[in-house]
């Protein structure tokens, strides 16, 4: 960690796997910090930092400028005025001022910059507590990253500010649609009465999202955004002085200043039981949160600790008593410990049948148990060793690396005091866990019930602003400089079998290994070619299996022995594969096996576990249809592969019911009677692994042969629509293309990365940056995870209600004819090069990447021989390869409220087809 002159702080680890950079630039300022009357001020600074500087994003900055200063005053009008007339008025002035701007503008001129130098996770959030930017860049372009960066921040200048309003609109409507946070906002209003924490949300306000302020922005960038209050944190490929010195050279320049002052709010925890109610069309669930400790206070590790106590994911008070023994559908908990506070929740949701009382109730006695002190010293060591698996885990990437280094820098933690967290773990006891457990879990506290009801959100209308019109040729004159800087190239890094990893052909099936270089911490995933589609009760099977003992071991034991190891197991389910998975430390690799393949041969299960794990599943089922993501899913499952959507291919309530345990059981047994592929991750030879897998035979049982994914047939444009009441629609479109085609593996990622290849993509900026349709949108070619699979063109959004036809229109223009431009191509011919030279598969995921090639048929890595080609690709090219897009029909799909969209209009969409949310499930 160093100190700039300035005032600006910089972290740095140096970490040599992959020839890239992970950055994160991280201010002490977040949703609490925001102006009395002008909530959700940090948020918007976020959005307004990528709009560039006084050289990045403009043609002509004084020129530009004349018309940026007007549209601030006219803000300003804005703000204090009342009358409708007058409101509109100024806004029909900002329009026509916003136009005459952005004569001069670049929209996504950092983006595009970053994209052409082969940048990727360019992106930002905001806390309570701190803004944080984000990117990774190639090792050889940090140069090109310091001088950006360096500008963005130093200079900005909020320009197209009226298309990222409608964008943050569009990110607050996502958020009135979300169930989780509407429960946790409502108990933290309670929780915090008079701290920001509980009082305003990141978000804001939609009175004050409503009267933005230009000149309370720039004030707040002033105040916040200076070097004592920032820092710059880098993980990975370079040198540590040298990146020192670059970033003395061209950061140290930033004018330093004071950090603003730490203001105080008062704290006034419950003294006794207080209760909140919201209502939503979801599952229903009880929350329960105990006010504990700020960050860096003594009793935070010992909290930790508890918390992973009652749930850790496999062993803990709430995963045993709760979850394996299915008192309620779910249940866990967390901590959250922020700078000025923090808090312990547990929830539930509870199951068919039960009430969220009933729930509650089982909540408390958990919590009494643990004050009782039914737990182990030995189940507290266990917890230990989870968190030393999870740091050594953290240590394997860069972004985990720079996420612990941006919490000490934005919690003001002493880096001693943040690596020596582990040690100070190891030092905790069972009774530092029931002395916290008997402070906090008293009486004090909040409880949140959300029970199924309709909400009545608020309308935000449409606004009436002229679309920006974009010129992807346009380029700054910095955005020159920067791409003229130089950089030696990066040779990539391809695989090659023997040296990066081995494959081996054995009785079970193919075994895939690599190398963890790193630590000891093995990885290890059986596929089997076997799914739903070959066995109707497979899946359910495989649920019995979580909740299965293993011979003469109770599941409870079971669970228990396996997280003392500090070992992982999770098995997945679909239609036509199986994967097995787990993990942990390399010298428990037998033993872990060994209770693995015990739980499979001899599952301890009882017919009372599995008539609880059916009322368990068919109260899922029912609360499936109050999930808005799980709707979407179905909806898109309904509309692209008709009676063959994996919904539709669920048990029935009536399949469901009709279970039996000795059936159930004989699949568990017999899936290891079936041939397998297993990819492994570790520091063993292949020869020392193989043998452990060798079970279930000999002889095994070939697989069923796989069929082919396709999708529905799109004659004519039409849309689907499903009635649901929400603030924003969700809008899908596809249409089938062609069966993949390894050889045009190259055509497939130019028109992806053309197309939705992040912020800089022709979606992302068509449909947000010059119009603000949507907060989230993207699109491209789905190419099929296997050999014979159909490719499928596809788009997704989220909008607005009424701005959803106009956005469902665009997205289906731009997928049927690809707006093609020179600039644009040039961009992204350069980021597909950069992603070859140095995207590099990690040792982690090498098994898997060579697997997925093989599903595709094909044997070894394909990269070289794609990297020639893609050097080779012209405009012309993708511009033949997207033609047939242009006769193709497009099926349409939304989500959303009927009465808040326009059906004549809807109609121009094609013809619509109303189907009801119980129409895409078979239960």
């Amino acid at each position: 960690i160093h100190r700039l002159a300035n005032g600006l702080r910089v972290y740095l680890s140096p970490n040599l796997q992959e020839p890239r950079v992970y950055s994160s630039i991280a201010v002490r300022a977040g949703g609490k910090n925001d102006p009395d009357d002008s909530t959700g001020m940090a948020h918007y600074l976020e959005h307004m930092l990528f709009k560039g500087s006084r050289s990045l994003g403009t043609l002509d900055f004084e020129k530009e400028k004349a018309h940026l200063d007007r549209i601030g005053v006219l803000y300003e009008q804005l703000f204090v005025s009342t009358a409708t007339a007058e409101r509109e008025a100024i806004y029909r002035e900002i329009d026509a001022e916003n136009l005459l701007a952005s004569k001069y503008a670049i929209p996504n001129e950092l983006d595009r910059l970053y994209n052409s130098l082969g940048f990727g996770g360019v992106n930002a959030y905001t806390t309570e507590e701190r803004t944080v930017y984000t990117s990774e860049f190639p090792a050889n372009r940090a140069e090109a990253w310091a001088a950006v960066e360096s500008n963005r921040f130093a200079q900005p200048v909020f320009r197209l500010f009226q298309t990222e309003i409608e964008t943050v609109y569009e990110e607050k409507n996502r958020s009135m649609d979300n169930a989780e946070r509407i429960l946790n906002e409502a108990m933290e209003a309670r929780l915090y009465r008079r701290h920001p924490y509980g009082q305003r949300t990141v978000l804001g306000s939609i009175e004050h999202l409503k009267n933005p302020s230009l000149a309370k922005m720039y004030a707040y960038y002033a105040a916040q955004y200076r070097p004592e209050n920032m820092a710059v944190l880098l993980s990975g490929d370079f040198d540590r002085e040298r990146m020192l010195a670059l970033i003395e050279k061209r950061f140290g320049g930033w004018r330093p200043g004071p950090a603003p002052p730490r203001r105080d709010w008062p704290l006034t925890p419950p003294e006794k039981t207080e209760k909140v109610e919201v209502r939503y069309e979801a599952e229903e669930k009880v929350a329960v949160s105990w006010p504990t400790v700020a960050v860096n206070h003594p009793d935070q590790d010992a909290l930790d600790v508890m918390d992973m106590v009652m749930d850790n994911a496999q062993a803990g008070l709430v995963n045993l008593r709760l979850n394996q023994a299915q008192l309620v559908k779910a249940a866990g908990s967390y901590p959250r410990h922020r700078n000025d506070a923090g808090s312990w929740q547990l929830w539930a949701v509870p199951k068919k049948g039960q009430t969220l009382e009933e729930a509650e109730a089982l909540l408390l006695e958990t919590v009494a148990a643990l004050k009782r002190g039914e737990f182990s010293e030995e189940d507290v060591r266990a917890v230990i060793t989870d968190f030393e698996v999870s740091e050594k885990r953290k240590l394997e990437s860069n972004d985990a690396r720079v996420s612990m280094m941006v919490d000490a820098f934005a919690e003001r933690e002493a880096w001693p005091q943040a690596v020596g967290k582990l040690d100070r773990l190891r030092a905790v006891t069972k009774a530092d866990v029931l002395r916290v457990a008997g402070r906090y879990l008293g009486e004090g506290r909040v409880v949140g019930y959300r029970r199924e009801g309709k909400q009545q959100p608020p309308s935000i209308k449409k606004p009436a602003f002229t679309k920006i019109e974009l010129d992807p040729g346009r380029e700054s004159a910095f955005f020159r400089s920067v791409m003229a800087i130089p950089a030696k190239p990066l040779e990539p890094r391809f695989l090659r079998e023997g040296k990066d990893y081995v494959r081996r052909e054995t009785p079970w099936g193919r075994l895939y290994a690599s190398k963890n270089p790193i630590n000891d911490l093995f990885g290890m995933t059986l596929v089997f070619d076997r799914g739903r589609k070959h066995e109707r009760a497979l899946c359910e099977a495989l649920r019995l299996f979580e909740l299965s003992g293993a011979g003469a071991l109770s599941a409870e034991d079971f669970k228990r022995k396996l997280y003392g190891l500090g070992s992982t197991l999770s098995v997945g389910c679909g239609e036509q594969q199986v994967s097995v998975s787990v993990s942990g430390l390399e010298e428990n690799l037998e033993e872990t096996v060994k209770l693995v393949r015990g739980r499979f041969e001899a599952p301890n299960v009882s017919t009372d576990t599995l008539r609880r794990m059916i009322d368990v599943e068919l109260g899922e089922h029912k609360d499936n249809k109050k999930n808005q993501g799980y709707v979407f899913m179905a909806l898109s499952e309904r509309a692209k592969r008709g009676k063959e959507s994996s919904v539709l291919g669920q048990l029935t309530d009536a399949e469901v019911t009709r279970l039996e345990l000795e059936p159930l059981k004989t699949l568990i047994r017999g899936l290891f009677a079936f041939r397998r592929d297993a990819m492994y991750v570790g520091t063993r030879q292949p020869e020392a692994v193989e043998p452990l897998l060798a079970w279930g035979g000999p002889p095994y049982r070939a697989p069923p042969p796989y069929e082919p994914r396709r999708w529905e047939r799109v004659s004519k444009p039409a849309v689907l629509f499903v009635h649901r009441d929400q603030v924003q629609s969700n809008i899908g479109l596809f249409a089938p293309f062609e069966v993949y085609e390894p050889a045009r593996a190259v055509d497939y990622l130019y028109y992806n990365s053309y197309m939705g290849g992040s912020m800089s993509g022709v979606i992302f900026q068509e449909v947000r940056e010059a119009r603000a349709l949507a907060y989230a949108s993207s699109g491209g070619l789905g190419a099929g995870e296997r050999a014979g699979d159909e490719t499928l063109v596809w788009g997704s959004l989220g909008t607005q209600a009424d701005k959803s036809v106009e956005a469902a229109t665009l997205l289906r223009k731009l997928l049927q004819r690809v707006p093609m431009s020179e600039g644009r191509f040039r961009e992204t011919r350069k980021s597909v090069e950069e992603d070859f030279r140095t995207g590099v598969v990690t040792f982690r995921e090498v098994p898997g990447a060579v697997y997925a090639w093989e599903l595709r048929g094909i044997r070894g890595d394909p990269r070289p021989e794609r990297f020639t080609r893609a050097l080779r690709y012209e405009a012309k090219d993708l511009e033949d390869f997207a033609r047939p897009f242009a006769d193709k029909p497009f099926g349409v799909f939304i989500l959303g409220d009927r009465a808040r969209i326009e059906r004549q209009a809807l109609e121009s969409l094609g013809e619509v087809v109303e189907l009801k949310i119980d129409d895409l499930f078979p239960y």
